[in-house]
């Protein structure tokens, strides 16, 4: 089955999964047809994102085939890319100024050209880029930080095998419980699905009658508003936290 196909049966299942929550009333069904429902949606998430992916890379082994033609050893070297890959090992530790980011098992990365190795940040977000290590372009993103950061005095030293990032706090002797946003919003969701703590973060939300109408809602604002890879933490810490209820 092709990804389009999947993707319209996911379609269709959310579709009708949506439909029997609004009809649902007893509150145990509902928490079922949710938990279902976000794990529908998080692969659907899924399928758009190898969609998109197999789209560019159809379009960058595309071209014209005139030219391949007249030209094919030319075209050859023109359209090779090297491909991303996600860095996935990393650690952090924090002082009064600094969270310091360690992205290691990176072999010989002291001995690339310096500026090869590209930093972006924002007040909130990081991206890093390693062009052209070991025919591979490393990429590692934060789409948000769970705190404000400070760009201009950001910055990053190579190693001989790991890169260490300095993030500068913006307000410097803050301390950080989480690393990411979306860490500390599936620390939260874990607490509350779970029964435990949460009442300052919901002040406001809460039904009187029902607590758990409150965080509900909470939860349920946090996914909708939030992008692709909140939505996949806020439905697997759900997930885990309903599942943690059932079994007890």
């Amino acid at each position: 089955m092709s990804i389009e196909d999947r993707m319209s049966e996911v379609e269709a299942d959310v579709a009708e999964m949506k439909e029997l929550l609004d009809k649902a009333l007893r509150p145990k069904v509902k928490d079922m047809l949710t938990i279902n429902l976000r794990k529908m949606e998080t692969d659907l998430i899924n399928l758009r994102e190898q969609k998109d992916q197999q789209d560019s890379r159809l379009k960058t082994e595309g071209g014209s085939g005139t030219e391949s033609a007249v030209k094919p050893a030319a075209k050859a070297s023109s359209t090779h890319i090297i491909p991303d890959s996600q860095i996935k090992d990393y650690s952090w530790d924090q002082s009064e100024r600094f969270v310091k980011l360690y992205l290691t098992n990176l072999p010989d990365l002291g001995q690339v050209n310096q500026d090869a190795v590209k930093t972006k940040f924002t007040d909130q977000s990081l991206e890093i880029r390693v062009e052209n290590y070991k025919g591979k372009n490393l990429v590692f993103s934060i789409n948000k930080t769970c705190h404000k950061i400070n760009p201009e005095k950001s910055y990053h030293k190579v190693k001989s095998d790991y890169l260490l990032v300095f993030i500068c706090k913006h307000n410097p002797g803050s301390s950080w419980s989480h690393f990411t946003y979306a860490d500390k919003v599936k620390s939260d969701a874990s607490k509350m699905s779970a029964g435990g703590g949460g009442a300052a973060d919901t002040k406001g939300l809460e039904d009187k009658d029902d607590p758990s109408a409150g965080i509900m809602n909470m939860m349920k604002k946090l996914y909708d508003e939030g992008d692709d890879e909140m939505k996949r933490t806020i439905a697997k810490a759900w997930t885990e936290g309903q599942q943690k209820k059932m079994d007890m």
